[in-house]
């Protein structure tokens, strides 16, 4: 395990968990990213995480709701 320089731990990521649906179709997708909720929702970004024309759905911050969101939405 590697310290910096204080001598602490390297932090770990809260993972983000979005669910989205494209413009075409019923089907819903799900995102995981280690981003914040800022980068997915920011337009000024020059390549967005996602596409303006994506439908986001629902997101959440922590693995618990990967789980959740799979069995919510029906996503594989």
């Amino acid at each position: 395990m590697f310290y910096d320089t204080k001598g602490r731990p390297p932090e770990k990521k809260i993972v983000t968990v979005v669910v989205y649906r494209k413009p075409t179709g019923k089907k819903y997708y799900m995102l995981t990213t280690e981003d914040g909720i800022d980068a997915i929702l920011s337009p000024s970004k020059r390549k967005p995480l996602l596409p303006d024309n994506f439908e986001i759905i629902d997101m959440g911050m922590g693995e618990s709701y990967i789980e959740k969101y799979k069995t919510l939405y029906k996503i594989k």
